[in-house]
């Protein structure tokens, strides 16, 4: 059985769990967890404009081993540090972090159809192409 690390909700290792708060989602992603980053449209993005998303955590070989069941290839894998949002604002850490983003059909694997298609029916220009949360980091 896996163990789940402290800090991290504890639900099946390879379901990643969206929250309503940022802040919640990167904690749960610094204890080791799998985080759905809310979905964000981008005008100028890599591979065009539109939805993207993304599954974080601290732990790569989770994050790995749910992209290897999704048919994502491993290279997607991305360094991207988190924010100890446990540490004081004016010395804000940052933590080891990895992401994987999901554009276009890529969204069905982690995002449910509602989420898609709510995302979808808002404008782009009601969706700012980068969300602040509360630690104050800008996610792409």
């Amino acid at each position: 059985m896996i163990s789940t690390p402290d800090g991290s909700v504890s639900v099946p290792p390879d379901i990643p769990c969206a929250f309503d708060r940022r802040a919640d989602g990167f904690r749960h992603a610094a204890g080791g967890g799998l985080w759905l980053a809310p979905l964000v449209y981008l005008e100028h993005a890599r591979f065009g404009p539109g939805w993207y998303g993304k599954v974080v955590s601290a732990d790569p070989d989770r994050l790995l081993a749910w992209a290897v069941s999704k048919a994502i290839p491993q290279r997607a894998l991305q360094f991207k540090s988190l924010p100890d949002l446990d540490s004081p604002l004016h010395r804000r850490r940052r933590l080891p972090g990895y992401h994987i983003d999901l554009w276009g059909a890529r969204l069905a694997l982690a995002y449910d159809p509602q989420t898609i298609a709510r995302a979808r029916a808002r404008s782009p220009a009601q969706s700012p192409s980068s969300v602040v949360g509360e630690s104050g980091v800008a996610s792409r």
